[in-house]
């Protein structure tokens, strides 16, 4: 597929998004441990961190955001598109264009209600409830940073898309902006299994 002038870029922003989802599993993972952690602690040593709830939900909070991106790079977010996939490529290329556009003022709003949120603690100067006493906006930062990072990817894909669809490149739009097929699961586990086989060389 030749790139447009956004493919090069939105492909960087796809490679940094999921780098940036591997982190947020990262701290799905970290919460995981943390609340098994507590819970051990205070049924057999009698003592808690009195701030798992918090420590757990930012990293729930932040892990979610980051993932938005990387799920959007893998084009697996969940759509309903029984009826799209029986348009003909031209209106289905159309129908795409609109659902990103709209995925864009949706990712905008996000984004938007995240600052919003960030700006009101910090102007209070508000902090958690818990014994850490932590700013609120340090953990509100890295998760409308995620949140705004999401809607740069949208709309670098939503402006590729809109290129792709009126140079009349329709299957090209569909590589970009459809969602995964059983073909694209099958690719993607014999490259799995290719790259496993590598390593075991």
């Amino acid at each position: 597929m030749e790139p447009t002038a956004l493919g090069p870029l939105r492909r960087v922003a796809d490679r940094l998004a999921l780098g940036l989802m591997l982190l947020g599993g990262a701290l799905f993972l970290a919460a995981t441990l943390l609340i098994t952690g507590d819970v051990i602690a205070r049924n057999f040593f009698g003592f808690s961190t009195r701030s798992t709830i918090e420590l757990s939900g930012y990293a729930l909070a932040i892990g979610i955001s980051w993932s938005l991106a990387g799920v959007l790079a893998r084009r697996a977010h969940i759509r309903v598109d029984l009826l799209v996939r029986k348009l003909p490529p031209k209106p289905r290329a159309y129908a795409h264009l609109l659902a990103f556009c709209l995925l864009t003022v949706f990712a905008g709003y996000l984004g938007y209600g995240a600052w919003m949120l960030v700006d009101e603690s910090l102007m209070f100067n508000a902090t958690d409830i818990s014994a850490l006493r932590a700013p609120l906006w340090i953990p509100q930062a890295l998760w409308a940073g995620g949140m705004f990072f999401f809607l740069l990817c949208v709309l670098l894909r939503t402006l590729d898309i809109l290129l792709l669809t009126l140079a009349g490149r329709y299957d090209d739009v569909e590589t970009v902006a459809g969602a995964r097929n059983d073909m694209d699961e099958a690719e993607e586990t014999l490259e799995a299994i290719g790259a496993r086989e590598a390593l075991r060389r």
